[in-house]
This record gives structure tokens, sequence and C-alpha cells, in this order.
């Protein structure tokens, strides 16, 4: 039994050496061509029946297919693979900006004698462009608010009542109420 051992893996070797040393081309030479299929991985090229010569963005590797040789595809045919740190051969678009939540920030107007509230809360008010800025007026008396630099202007805002500016520029606006100068406050608006 150990002689029939013997002599079969001696034979199975010389079949294995003979198989080796000969011509015989046995199998598809493309499966065993790594390039080849790195290239045509799902994904990761591009394949376009145009003129043998392209145009790639930087660091794209360009293959064309040569004359008498067994292509994998139609002839003139290019395949542009991206290298492998950026898997594109162009820039990928910018996905739109979600558009800003817009926000309303509210200033409260109250009279001069409310023992729990300042004249105006908050008096200094933050926000970004396109905001809306919402003065309550809680107060018993009509209320005007008016920008120094004239930037904003209510119309009179009566007891319970409001009035809204949409912040469209960037600044720094001190405002007051115009029927009590000293009732000052501020504005600071900023891009988001």
């Amino acid at each position: 039994m150990k002689r029939a051992m013997v002599l079969f893996l001696a034979v199975l070797a010389l079949f294995a050496s003979a198989a080796c040393k000969s011509d015989n081309k046995v199998g598809n030479k493309a499966l065993l061509d790594f390039k080849d299929q790195a290239q045509t991985r799902l994904g990761e090229t591009t394949t376009t029946t145009a003129a043998a010569t392209t145009t790639t963005a930087k660091g794209a590797v360009t293959a064309t297919t040569k004359p008498g040789a067994k292509p994998a595809a139609p002839p003139s045919t290019t395949v542009t693979t991206a290298p492998r740190a950026t898997q594109a051969s162009a820039p990928a678009p910018k996905p739109a900006a979600a558009a800003p939540t817009q926000t309303v920030r509210e200033i409260d107007i109250y009279d001069d004698n409310d023992p729990n509230h300042d004249p105006l809360d908050p008096q200094i008010q933050t926000a970004y462009v396109g905001s809306i800025i919402r003065w309550v007026n809680k107060s018993k008396t009509a209320r005007e608010i008016k920008a120094d630099s004239g930037q904003f202007s209510s119309p009179s805002i009566p007891p319970n009542g409001s009035w809204e500016y949409n912040a469209g520029t960037v600044g720094v606006f001190a405002y007051s109420d115009d029927t009590r100068p000293y009732v000052t406050g501020e504005l600071r608006v900023s891009k988001p």
C-alpha cells in the first residue's frame, strides 16, 4: 500500500511538473490579471465609448485598449479609474446647504415702575442674519422702537401688541424706546 501511494505521488508530481513547463494555456487570462480586475470593480470605474484620448482629473489613471489586444470592452473604449484615496475622477458635487432655520428672538417692553423687570428684557439681544426680532409690548402704554442708525423703526406698538424686524444686516445696533429716550437697548446681529 505504501508503494502504491509513493508511486501515485510521483506520477502526480510528474504531471504537475509537465504542466508548469508546457506552453499550454488553460483558463481565462483576464481572470488572473489583477490590474484589469481592479479597474472593472463596481463603483470604481467609469466606462465611456469615446475617442481614445480623454481628459481626467488630477491624479486619475487612464487606460486605453490597444489594437490587437483582446479588450474586455469594445474597441476604442477608455476606462478611467480614480486613485484609491479619492475614489472619483472629478470632485463630488457639494450637497445643497440646508437653509438655516429662521429663529425668533423676543424682547419684552415693560413699564418703568414694574418691580420684576427692566424696561427692556433683555437689554442686549443677539441674533443671526435672517432671524426675526420681535418686540412685545407688555406695558400699559403704546411704545415705539427706533434704531439710532435708522436701520429699523417701529410704528406705535399697542399694549399686548408686538412688532417684528427681520435682521438682514450684520452689525451692532443701538436703539431706544422712542416714547422714553432714556430706555435703551442693543441688537447684535452676526453671520450664522
